[in-house]
């Protein structure tokens, strides 16, 4: 089973991974018997072998029609809103999306959910990358006028990048909605889907969910 790192929802600390999903995942695996190790894995890889690869599991990875058919889907495990950021203090004025068309550069992740979702939107502007952390870099250099960021995970994500999250501000209206996702590779048994759903769904109303979430989410 793979795990992307995307903190708070995985992170690695001295060898050990740690956040939302890995501690969801395992504590769904303890609830259905599951024993397959946590892997974590390059995002382009995972997204990959996850499509191509018998019996696969990719944790957690952002649910949009773009890639429905793609995968099976357990979830969702997190949700937040998703804006512009630019440099604190631009004079850059965004407000809406025919203005974030209009910049010159707006820095995503290749075949990431921000990649996926902007050119969906008809953007032309962006400059593609191969991670996150060197989105935000290119956006703290002022080499990108945006990045679209996560009004929850920004600050775990830019300080993970080795940046001061105060080196960013939020601008415009809200893009989207986006949900996290437990996603699977079609061979997957929907037995199992539902087993796996269900656990989720055991974990949250029972409180571990939330204890999970509280755990993690903290500045």
């Amino acid at each position: 089973m793979q795990v992307v790192i995307y903190p708070p929802l995985a992170y690695e600390v001295a060898g050990e991974l740690r956040g939302v999903a890995p501690e969801v995942v395992q504590a769904i695996q303890t609830l259905v018997g599951d024993t397959n190790p946590l892997i974590i894995t390059p995002w382009l890889r995972a997204y990959n072998q996850t499509q191509k690869f018998e019996k696969q599991g990719l944790f957690a990875i952002v649910r949009i029609p773009e890639r429905e058919k793609l995968f099976k889907w357990v979830g969702p495990v997190f949700g937040e809103g998703d804006y512009f950021f630019k440099r604190t203090g631009s004079d850059l004025k965004i407000e809406d999306l025919d203005d974030a068309r209009n910049v010159s550069r707006i820095a995503v992740r290749k075949d990431g959910y921000t990649h996926q979702l902007l050119a969906s939107k008809n953007f032309t502007n962006l400059d593609v990358g191969p991670t996150y952390d060197s989105s935000y870099k290119k956006l703290a250099q002022g080499r990108v006028d945006l990045v679209l960021m996560g009004e929850r995970t920004y600050f775990y994500m830019v300080k993970n990048a080795g940046l001061n999250p105060a080196v960013f501000e939020r601008v415009g209206p809200k893009v989207s909605n986006s949900t996290a996702w437990l996603a699977f590779s079609l061979d997957v048994s929907d037995a199992t889907i539902v087993q796996w759903q269900n656990a989720l769904d055991q974990l949250k109303a029972d409180g571990t969910y939330d204890a999970i979430m509280e755990r993690n989410f903290r500045q």
